[in-house]
């Protein structure tokens, strides 16, 4: 059997989705065919997401996008008809030293400098909006209105439905085995005994982008890190504006979820994980959760939301999260391989750029370019024989993603 199309997308995850969305949106005459390996969508590293979209950040490139994806996920619904479940109820950022608060005073100005509304937090707005927080317990905190947060796996599902109302074709339960480029204008991706020609090749296959670059005769550095998470049982007493808070000092963040409390933190000891050694079929849920990991994020933060203690856990959710040496993502075509371009490389920020990571992938295949300098992010900005030691590169990037260093401590996680 054989097909042709115009583009292929492999990944049916956030980024794969939104990029669907952006072609077909493009309104180009291209045919759009996006292949997802499960027999449902998003539901790997995606599900598992947090969903949180912060404002700030260092970088204004990653300012733009996160501001992009919050102006295109507010709508969303209004536009396409369908909902990303998005709520805009701000994060508080918490400070539990002199240092961190005086990082938040720097974060003021910088967030004034790019339009974004942020204030210190007083002890009035903090008890109305996330009484269980303990005062006491901290030097002050950084309220930021803007900032919102989505339900991962409703908001991928939109991007799709909003993609198929556009004319573009969503295959689930098709696992890519092979890729063969056959000429510049030419490929091939073969899906079980099918053959699929297309032009073009995105892949938004997330920690599994290694095993695609692979087929081409690529090396990604990026590598995948366990992520572990849990919620809560519900709070009747929760307040409905509940915001998205976040404790950097102790590597952890919590937002509302289904009435309890949803909570991940970025451990000591992560745990790289080489899909390259693990068999095809191997999933996310394949990754057990690790109770001592919770146990441990429950006891660094009791002090702060003695509630944890006093609520008991409703799930587990682990994934991963793919991270890079530079912890920018890795967006554009791939290096000396004309037609294929690669999004990967979330770094626990997926959610939040997942609508400019969509909209940079269908310029480039409309357009060669973006409007957007994505080129700091361009794949052949690495040499990978400089990193031989990947896997501890980026497990270094995950411990230390709410280290004190300059502006960069606040970088909203999936």
């Amino acid at each position: 059997m054989s097909k042709n199309v115009d583009v292929v997308i492999i990944g049916g995850g956030i980024w794969g989705l939104s990029t669907a969305y952006h072609l077909a949106k493009a309104e180009t005459g291209r045919s759009i065919l996006l292949l997802e390996r499960k027999s449902t969508l998003a539901d790997e590293t995606t599900r598992q997401a947090a969903g949180q979209i912060g404002q700030l950040r260092s970088d204004p490139l990653m300012v733009n996008a996160v501001n992009y994806t919050l102006n295109l996920l507010r709508s969303f619904e209004a536009s396409t008809g369908h909902d990303p479940h998005f709520v805009q109820t701000g994060s508080l950022h918490l400070a539990h030293s002199s240092e961190r608060m005086k990082s938040f005073e720097h974060q003021l100005t910088h967030a004034e400098k790019f339009g974004i509304q942020a204030e210190v937090a007083t002890s009035e707005l903090i008890g109305r909006i996330a009484p269980e927080i303990a005062l006491e317990s901290i030097q002050g905190a950084l309220f930021v209105p803007g900032d919102a947060y989505v339900n991962a796996y409703a908001c991928a599902n939109a991007y799709a439905k909003a993609a198929l109302d556009l004319g573009a074709e969503i295959r689930t339960g098709a696992l890519v085995n092979d890729i063969l480029l056959e000429t510049d204008s030419s490929k091939c991706v073969v899906v079980g005994d099918e053959k699929i020609y297309c032009n073009t090749i995105v892949s938004c296959a997330g920690p599994w982008s290694v095993r695609i670059a692979s087929m081409i005769g690529l090396t990604l550095p990026m590598y995948p890190i366990r992520l572990q998470q849990a919620r809560t049982q519900a709070d009747p007493e929760m307040p409905e504006d509940h915001p998205v808070v976040r404790i950097p000092d102790h590597s952890a963040y919590l937002r509302p979820e289904e009435g309890g409390y949803l909570f991940g933190f970025f451990d000591r000891d992560p745990l790289a994980v080489n899909l390259l050694e693990k068999p095809a079929s191997f999933e996310t849920r394949d990754i057990l959760p690790e109770v001592n990991i919770i146990d441990e994020a429950r006891r660094v933060l009791k002090s702060t939301f003695p509630i944890l203690e006093r609520l008991s856990i409703s799930q587990y959710r682990q994934g991963m999260v793919t991270c890079t040496p530079d912890a920018r993502y890795i967006v554009g075509p791939a290096p000396n391989v004309a037609g294929v371009y690669f999004g990967t490389g979330c770094g626990a920020m997926g959610i939040a750029g997942s609508g400019s990571v969509g909209r940079w992938l269908s310029e480039l295949v409309t357009h060669g370019k973006t409007e957007d300098d994505i080129s700091s992010l361009d794949p052949s900005r690495f040499k990978y024989q400089e990193h031989e030691n990947i896997a501890e590169e980026c497990a270094a990037i995950f411990r230390d993603y709410y280290a004190l260093k300059s502006v960069t401590y606040s970088l909203g996680e999936e």
